[in-house]
């Protein structure tokens, strides 16, 4: 009895989502369109971006072999609950935008719960500013800047986007303010956009059936606690970035004009709610932006690649970055 109370639920759960997402990875690499995009890059892997451990503050370039002028730049922060996965588990997502002719960005960011809130978006931030300054070493043009990423990636790109356009007194996010860089436009794919207060997602459960609903819910739990600790039940400006949807819905107004935005997320997505309450703010914002629903599918989706409603899903945003970003 002693041996099973012992075990860390959450700690085997997401050894198992990230063996899951490995696979994945693994799986993916071998779509025809990643592995074009592979052998049409040059690769600059694990280059240093900011202080921390090895291998947190590390990412990696994608840099089209053909190129005719300064490229769109590409940042990618992969998803995992803020607690797994990296850059190496979402290769074949960044290349795919490679693969489309942007200059990539592919990053790691410090981990929870060893590194809680505000590690991560500090992280992001560093790696901002770092690609700011070095983006022309590798023929990126830093006008022409997008940001993506996937569920907590998203949540990171949105509070990046706030660092960005909102003045702020929060220190470890002065790095990318300070760059007077705004992104041109974000792909946000099944986000969390409010890491606090779980309990939310109750209320309004999208999955096929009850069982799987409370699972789904019992991570988004163990999620928000593992990000923001023991304060993890209601929001609070002290942690203001970990929640970037709340910035939106509130009465601030940027100083900076929000960069034009495509956000995505699934019909049985149990976070399926912040993606609507994100459209509803960008449309009481006035900020460019389309978002789309897709339905019968779950969180993070988009990552079967060989699902057609999954290239479908990556159609949509390709086009939308086009418009802003090519």
């Amino acid at each position: 009895m002693m041996i099973f109370q012992n075990i860390d639920i959450n700690k085997i759960r997401r050894m198992a989502f990230e063996q899951l997402f490995s696979s994945l990875s693994y799986i993916s690499s071998y779509q025809p369109a990643v592995r074009k995009a592979e052998s049409n890059c040059m690769i600059y892997e694990n280059i240093g971006y900011g202080p921390a451990e090895s291998p947190y503050n590390l990412l990696d370039v994608y840099r089209p072999k053909v190129k005719h002028e300064l490229m769109p730049v590409l940042i990618y922060i992969h998803g995992g609950g803020f607690t797994m996965c990296s850059k190496d588990t979402h290769r074949p997502v960044a290349l795919a935008y490679a693969g489309r002719d942007y200059l990539v960005f592919n990053i790691n960011y410090r981990l929870a719960p060893k590194y809680r809130y505000p590690c991560a978006v500090e992280d992001i931030c560093l790696a901002y500013e770092w690609i700011v300054k070095n983006a022309h070493q590798y023929g990126g043009n830093i006008k022409k800047i997008a940001v993506a990423g996937d569920s907590a990636g998203a949540n990171l790109a949105l509070a990046l986007i706030a660092a960005c356009c909102y003045p702020m007194t929060i220190p470890e996010v002065q790095s990318a303010w300070q760059t007077d860089v705004i992104p041109k436009a974000a792909q946000l794919m099944c986000g969390l956009y409010q890491v606090s207060n779980p309990d939310r997602f109750e209320k309004k459960l999208h999955a096929p059936n009850a069982f799987i609903g409370n699972f789904h819910l019992d991570i988004a739990k163990s999620v928000s606690k593992a990000y923001l600790g023991n304060r993890y039940q209601e929001h609070s400006q002290d942690l203001a970035l970990a929640d970037p949807l709340v910035i939106l819905e509130s009465d601030l107004i940027p100083e900076r004009p929000l960069p034009a935005i495509y956000a995505m997320t699934a019909e049985n997505d149990i976070i399926f709610s912040d993606t609507e309450r994100l459209e509803q703010a960008l449309i009481e914002k006035n900020v460019v932006h389309d978002v789309q629903y897709y339905p019968k599918e779950g969180h993070v989706f988009h990552l079967l690649f060989w699902k057609e409603i999954a290239r479908e899903a990556w159609r949509d945003g390709f086009r939308f970055l086009s418009q802003y970003c090519s």
